[in-house]
């Protein structure tokens, strides 16, 4: 039987190395200090001096802007309104809020044109500054082609049948009256018609016009004062039908029957007439 000795491993002294300690130098800490304290109050100093200059100048602003606009040479003396035909130029001074003495620079131009063009007569409205002592409006209204009647009130119409205001007698307008059947719109027929009589190409004017009615898409209906008689006209082809009608309305004159003619149907190249005596040409 054999046996392991285990031998102790000597173990040598080996010596440590000793650590040297570096010295601080409190000089050099105390600079970078100093250094970063400067960089701190450098920037502050900046931002300060910064917010402050935009300071001044605001406030230099504000008061340059209240004195340009309470000073009295830039004091509204030329108001010049152009384009007015039924609003009186102190109507639409008033309801742009603009008066003489007022400051321009301190007239605010959009709200002028935005209570201005809130009139149902007027279509668009430019409101121009004029330094140092003028502004200008320029209108254009909405014309009025006929009266019409809605829910028992008479209003004036444009030129589509699209109701302006009501009639009133400080603007009243001797216009024909305008009647459409229901759910009958106003066609082209109507602008022709109306277009025709301006030019003085049919035998009457505006002013013997009565009232005026689109019975459908292709028919329309005029009743005359003058001599008191209704003509319908086939509007499927107008234009024709509108040459056959001076046609027949010379031809009855020269025949002495049209203030006896009651009625009218036209179309092109063809006519009926009933007489008031119940004679039917």
């Amino acid at each position: 039987m054999s046996t392991a000795v285990l031998g102790k491993k000597i173990r040598r002294n080996v010596p440590r190395r000793k650590e040297r300690k570096q010295s601080v130098d409190k000089g050099a800490v105390l600079g970078g200090l100093l250094l970063g304290l400067g960089r701190t109050v450098f920037v502050l100093t900046r931002w300060t001096l910064g917010v402050a200059a935009v300071v001044v100048v605001s406030f230099g602003i504000l008061f340059a802007y209240r004195w340009v606009t309470a000073h009295e040479f830039f004091a509204l003396t030329s108001l010049r309104i152009e384009g007015s035909q039924r609003l009186g130029r102190e109507e639409i001074a008033e309801m742009g809020g603009v008066s003489t003495g007022s400051n321009v620079l301190s007239i605010n131009i959009a709200e002028v044109q935005r209570r201005i063009a809130a009139s149902e007569w007027v279509e668009s409205v430019a409101v121009t500054r004029v330094l140092p002592d003028g502004l200008i409006i320029e209108v254009k209204e909405r014309e009025p082609a006929f009266l019409t009647r809605r829910d028992e009130q008479l209003y004036y119409a444009d030129i589509n049948g699209q109701t302006i205001a009501p009639v009133s007698v400080d603007k009243f307008i001797s216009l024909p009256i305008l009647e459409t059947e229901e759910g009958v719109q106003v066609g082209s027929g109507i602008r022709t018609l109306l277009d025709e009589v301006a030019r003085n190409s049919l035998p009457f004017g505006m002013s013997q016009i009565a009232w005026l009615r689109q019975d459908s898409a292709d028919q329309f209906s005029i009743f005359l004062e003058k001599p008191r008689v209704l003509v319908q006209l086939d509007g499927a082809d107008l234009n024709s039908a509108l040459a056959s009608l001076t046609k027949v309305w010379a031809d009855l004159g020269r025949r002495g029957e049209l203030d006896r003619t009651e009625f009218m149907f036209v179309m092109p190249g063809r006519a009926w007439i009933r007489l008031h005596a119940d004679q039917t040409l």
